[in-house]
């Protein structure tokens, strides 16, 4: 009788997996935009940064799925920059794609921000 219960048991826990992993929510993929959509994608980051207006070029996300913002140089009252004031990092941000709806995310803290007028697709590189 034991050991009924038990392959019962088992043979549920099986068959739940199965049944979960056909439903499971598909991962966040690498994304490469379909066109230069470069103003969508600086008001996105712009939000995840908690700032007004960035600038980024034309062709971002169209090679790669990575972009690289360095830091501003801090300067001194006459404009030239100082030695050692570099202090932070630069900050990363990729672009995703999750079902059709591409999202920007900066690497470090995992912030991230969905840009629903913008295409993008897999990158499978």
């Amino acid at each position: 009788m034991l050991n009924k219960k038990l392959y019962f048991m088992i043979t549920a826990v099986l068959l739940y997996g199965c049944t979960t992993a056909e439903t499971a929510t598909p991962k966040l993929q690498h994304a490469l935009l379909t066109k230069p959509q470069s103003e969508l994608i600086a008001q996105g980051i712009a939000r995840l940064m908690r700032t007004d207006n960035i600038a980024i070029a034309d062709d971002v996300f169209m090679q790669r799925s990575l972009l690289v913002v360095d830091n501003v140089t801090k300067l001194d009252e006459f404009g030239n920059p100082i030695m050692g004031k570099q202090l932070n990092m630069p900050d990363r941000y990729e672009l995703l794609i999750k079902n059709d709806l591409c999202f920007v995310r900066h690497l470090d803290s995992k912030a991230t921000e969905p840009l629903p007028d913008v295409k993008c697709k897999v990158n499978y590189n």
